[in-house]
């Protein structure tokens, strides 16, 4: 879910921009904001185990170059 997002700024009919961060439980968006303590604060809100769930920041992939 992560990678799509990132990769094409739409994950279940959901518009996102880069920038953004987004909380992600068990491949479902769980909030989206400009700000990754709003969007941490919202998941742990939901569920407090912090092995579970993650927040990302919607950034244009990087490519890696090996010489």
């Amino acid at each position: 879910a992560a990678q799509r997002i990132c990769r094409e700024l739409r994950w279940n009919g959901l518009d996102f921009k880069l920038g953004n961060y987004v909380a992600l439980l068990d491949g479902n968006v769980i909030a989206v904001a400009d700000d990754p303590k709003n969007v941490l604060r919202a998941l742990r809100s939901i569920d407090p185990d912090p092995s579970r769930g993650m927040v990302l920041e919607v950034a244009a992939p990087v490519t890696d170059v090996i010489r």
